[in-house]
């Protein structure tokens, strides 16, 4: 018996130490797993996601150079004395303002990649400022335009609408509202409430997330078995080289707020409707981008339907009289072409589909520069294919 209990303390032992070492390793060596040491980084200091604002819910941490490594890239993400993604010091007052989320800022790709910043070196002698906030919802538009872009006095707000997560995180943020959280709303839409009024279940598993780097790993390797049940992701191989991962399932849970009867649906309608009528007061015109989700544009490439997000919105926004650029055409279409658009697994857009996103509001922007009150552009170039009204 004696025997037996000392072999079972020295296997106890041994799997502790194995642990610890492994522990040791996710820690001191986190280029072997860039995904799974970022994401412990980021859970290990939640409040480090940018920094509270009162009336905004959170903003980017100012004169920061933030590297985000992913499997599909390690982009440094540069933001000014604001939290933005621009030069520093802003012109007193800018020709054209950009909001949005993390595909106005650029997730994924270097400074001067953004489609904002694709059109301002194309547009040298107006000024541009890119407001995008990763994270946001339309409502958190509307705040930081009211906030930073009106001083500005712009002659034109150009708005990136990404259906694929809008209406999602118009809840989560309409909930964040009501509930008089306060502090960082990103802290507290990717952690929840407060570990001290947390059941014990998720207080525990916000300390492993916060303390233990192999509970990454766990988390991970349940994903991928939960994925391999489901059949997910599906991969898509491209003509032209390269392949995507697509999770159905994902757009799915991501845009059940996009029918008319539900709660986010109208959230989004009275936050672009304010933001209308806020832009008209300051005599500023505004213009809407449509930008698609992954899964919508190749999911047909292998003989799969995919959720429209942005089908009923189209109409309340002809409704509201918004002049917009529906860039999902000219998407389709390079993506039947065997173009890769997006990031093989994270679901923001590639260099070259910022470009492309970029491409299509600048034909736009030429061809209405005088009725906007811009100075004299160049001529549009290159295929308007997606330009609304």
């Amino acid at each position: 018996m004696s025997r037996w209990i000392g072999n079972l303390i020295l296997s106890l032992l041994s799997i502790v130490f194995a642990l610890v070492v492994a522990e040791g390793v996710l820690r001191w060596f986190p280029q072997l797993f860039p995904s799974v040491t970022h994401q412990f980084r980021q859970d290990a200091e939640p409040d480090q996601m940018g920094v509270s604002h009162l009336y905004i819910g959170h903003l980017h941490t100012p004169n920061n150079a933030l590297v985000i490594p992913n499997r599909d890239f390690q982009a440094v993400h540069h933001t000014d004395g604001h939290g933005f993604r621009n030069a520093w010091p802003w012109p007193e007052t800018a020709d054209i303002v950009f909001v949005g989320d993390s595909l106005t800022f650029g997730y994924g790709v270097e400074d001067d990649e953004s489609w904002p910043a694709i059109i301002g070196a194309a547009l040298p002698q107006l000024r541009v400022i890119n407001l995008g906030l990763i994270g946001a919802s339309p409502e958190q538009y509307v705040r930081i335009y009211e906030t930073f872009g009106v001083p500005l006095q712009p002659k034109l707000l150009v708005v990136g609408l990404f259906p694929g997560n809008d209406f999602w995180d118009a809840g989560l943020y309409a909930k964040w509202l009501s509930d008089g959280v306060g502090d960082n709303y990103m802290a507290w839409r990717d952690y929840g409430r407060p570990l001290k009024s947390a059941g014990r279940g998720k207080a525990l598993e916000r300390f492993l997330k916060q303390h233990v780097a192999l509970y990454h790993v766990y988390r991970q390797a349940r994903r991928t078995y939960r994925d391999w049940r489901t059949g997910e992701p599906k991969s898509l191989k491209l003509s032209k080289g390269g392949q995507l991962q697509l999770s159905p399932r994902q757009l799915k849970a991501l845009t059940v707020g996009t029918r008319p009867e539900r709660p986010e649906f109208r959230y989004v309608i009275e936050s672009l409707t304010r933001l209308k009528s806020l832009a008209a007061k300051h005599k500023t015109h505004v213009v809407l981008v449509i930008q698609p989700d992954k899964e919508f544009i190749y999911l047909p490439l292998i003989g799969e339907t995919a959720v429209d997000a942005a089908a009923h919105l189209r109409p309340e926004i002809e409704r509201l009289k918004y002049a917009y650029v529906d860039t999902t055409p000219l998407f389709q279409q390079q993506a039947e072409a065997g173009e890769q658009l997006f990031f093989e697994t994270d679901g923001h857009p590639n260099a070259e589909g910022y470009r492309l996103i970029a491409q299509a509001v600048l034909a736009h922007v030429q061809q209405h520069a005088t009725a906007y009150g811009l100075q004299p552009v160049p001529e549009p170039a290159g295929n308007t294919q997606g330009t609304g009204q």
